[in-house]
């Protein structure tokens, strides 16, 4: 069964098929967490996608949504990037129905993003083939509880990741001077603490002394530190690519978000 047909046997409550071709339909969706962008809903074109899937975009007369937008993952092309690699196979009925429950997310994110012009943290993606980098990096920082370290640092500018990072190797396989203190700017506690010393900001109550940083060589988390700085530097390599081939191309910032990489 091809993914269409999944996506259109499993339709939820909140859409409705208004057009059916053997390849496309027109639905209409009005998800609970995105009602209020316009009380009619959405009116969405779903077709085969190049991937195997199925993408989807707004139907143009009646879009609402920008035509492109980069930070609301808004393709050049117009359709949307629902979630990592939303547009290959649907393997059954239940990856259907996930299939819209990300649907309805996004929109929803989309809200957010029209009123507030940033993407919610902890539901943004980098872009292109930059999103298998991000999720490689997740999958490092979770054990340790870093993951928001990796949303700030992309999607905010803020924290250790998004300073100036430690240089790599011309080979781009390891990073230098491990004498240098570690990035992430922790300290050595006093002795209880020292193992946590990468996990709490702050040394026992009532202590003022100014602890001395630690060496990235003497980190006890320096194999996952400099995994991350070595995808990291990876990671902005490939997002800057993009950028530079939109511009290329003549995309222009749509104005609607505060940290446009395309903006002028």
């Amino acid at each position: 069964m091809s993914g269409l047909n999944q996506l259109l046997q499993t339709v939820p409550h909140w859409a409705s098929i208004e057009d059916k071709e053997q390849v496309a339909a027109t639905v209409l969706v009005s998800p609970p967490g995105a009602r209020g962008l316009n009380s009619g809903g959405f009116w969405l074109t779903l077709e085969a996608s190049k991937h195997g899937g199925v993408a989807v975009k707004e139907v143009q007369d009646k879009r609402q949504l920008p035509e492109f937008c980069l930070e609301r993952h808004i393709n050049s092309d117009s359709t949307f990037c629902v979630f990592f690699r939303s547009e290959y196979p649907l393997e059954d009925s239940e990856a259907a129905k996930t299939w819209w429950s990300y649907l309805g997310i996004y929109l929803s994110n989309q809200l957010y993003a029209q009123r507030r012009g940033i993407w919610p943290l902890g539901s943004g993606l980098s872009h292109g083939e930059a999103a298998h980098v991000q999720v490689a990096m997740e999958a490092l920082a979770e054990p340790l509880g870093w993951k928001d370290d990796l949303w700030l640092a992309m999607f905010r500018g803020k924290g250790w990741l998004a300073k100036p990072l430690p240089r790599i190797s011309r080979q781009r396989d390891r990073v230098l001077n491990a004498r240098s203190p570690c990035p992430r700017g922790c300290t050595w506690k006093h002795k209880l603490l020292r193992k946590e010393s990468c996990r709490t900001p702050s040394c026992l109550s009532g202590c003022n002394r100014l602890h001395k940083p630690i060496l990235r060589a003497e980190c006890p988390n320096r194999t996952t530190i400099e995994e991350l700085v070595l995808h990291e530097h990876e990671r902005q390599r490939m997002e800057s690519e993009i950028i530079d081939d939109l511009r290329k191309e003549g995309k222009v910032c749509c104005g609607t978000m505060e940290r446009c990489p395309l903006k002028s």
